[in-house]
């Protein structure tokens, strides 16, 4: 009876406090929702087209309009038509009307299989991104590859079709590669979408922040004496914590809910992509709970690290960003260098990211999620029992 009287005093506490119920749900419902969306093209299976630039042709000869047509020919990269001069160009791009000027030289055609041939130019604006850089040099590459075993060949293939032997086949290397994802949706090849990456990453953040609130009510309840008539009643260090525990591990898990239902049926109702759950309810059921158990272990222990309301905010804020920032929830994985990529073992948002993945992404059942569930909850253990250490060393001074 204490202890359920412990869990709606809590409980009492949180609804009348808006702002952190705003915090706990509304902020990382508009996170999960504004991020599917800004991220849908990194993520689609059909990106709109997102990369301009202009074409200057000084050469207009054959073999230049063959590279334009290669060039023509690349998905979502546009070219955009003008008739300005070259500096009038550049200054655009400059100024982030385009991405790229792309310069074929006078006497490029002509040059192009002598000992000195005239390059083709291309200029970046100031804004490119070097992923975008690098992927927008590496098609002009293949359309320069292409252009000049065409006219290099020329002959040859004169002759084969002469002979009646056929012709070459310069598009051969397309039809030797066939790519297919491993992510698959009711036995449906698909690619992930922005949401399967939005949704888990924005909800461990959130479950985490709700170190804020705890560790407050906290402080507030400890300068206020109601810590002291609670201990003068009987409840020792013990029940105190596990009445918390309890409390929010039962917020953070309908956060869970509501940020997935979010996921599901809010973002599309946007134009955005729906959450694919995965099909093990009994993994998601258990990498919830472990989550929702280490961040209101972890919550506890910022609690009774800290003497005041303001020294909360700033640990927990600093702890969050830092966890959240090693652990793949605000820049994927894949893009950190190797030494982060290794720090990021080491986060707790990082094992409940790759959890969920596991399960959204991988098609994981129970025992894939088990090791990265074991982390959570030895990591919430330890915050608990320190937790007890530290409470019980208050009070005794």
């Amino acid at each position: 009876m204490r202890l359920i009287a412990l869990i709606v005093k809590e409980w009492k506490l949180l609804l009348r406090d808006w702002h952190a119920l705003l915090l706990l749900f509304a902020m990382p419902a508009a996170f999960i929702l504004v991020m599917s969306l800004a991220m849908q093209n990194d993520f689609a299976e059909h990106a709109s087209v997102s990369v301009h630039y202009y074409l200057v042709d000084q050469d207009s000869s054959a073999v230049s309009k063959a590279l334009l047509q290669q060039l023509a020919a690349i998905p979502h990269f546009k070219r955009v038509p003008s008739k300005a001069s070259l500096a009038q160009l550049k200054e655009r791009v400059k100024r982030s009307r385009a991405q790229f000027v792309v310069i074929v030289p006078k006497d490029f055609g002509k040059a192009m299989l002598g000992k000195n041939p005239e390059p083709v130019q291309m200029l970046a604006g100031p804004d490119v991104e070097p992923a975008v850089y690098q992927l927008f040099a590496a098609a002009l590459r293949g359309a320069l590859g292409h252009t000049y075993l065409q006219h290099l060949l020329a002959p040859l293939q004169t002759q084969l079709e002469i002979s009646g032997s056929g012709g070459l086949d310069l598009d051969a290397a397309g039809k030797l590669l066939k790519d297919r994802s491993l992510y698959e949706v009711n036995g449906q090849n698909r690619r992930p979408t922005s949401v399967q990456q939005s949704v888990p990453a924005w909800l461990l953040f959130a479950m985490f922040f709700i170190a804020l609130p705890l560790s407050t009510t906290w402080v507030q309840e400890r300068q206020q004496g109601t810590y002291a008539r609670l201990r003068s009643m009987g409840l020792g260090a013990g029940v105190l914590l596990i009445g918390k525990l309890l409390s929010y591990i039962i917020i953070n898990l309908l956060q869970v809910v509501l940020m997935l239902a979010v996921g599901v049926f809010v973002v599309p109702w946007f134009g955005g992509d729906s959450l694919t759950l995965g099909h093990a309810p009994l993994a998601l059921s258990l990498m919830a709970l472990a989550v929702s158990f280490a961040s209101v272990a972890y919550a506890l222990l910022i609690a009774n690290l800290v003497s005041t309301s303001e020294q909360a905010t700033m640990l927990t804020g600093v702890t969050n960003l830092l966890m959240a920032a090693i652990g793949g929830i605000m820049v994927p994985g894949f893009l950190m260098p190797p030494v982060m990529q290794a720090l990021s073992h080491y986060s707790p948002m990082a094992w409940g990211l790759q959890g969920f993945l596991d399960i959204f992404l991988r098609r994981g059942g129970l025992s894939m999620v088990l090791s990265q569930a074991g982390l959570l909850s030895g990591f919430g253990v330890g915050c608990l029992l320190l937790s007890g250490w530290l409470l019980n060393k208050r009070q005794r001074k």
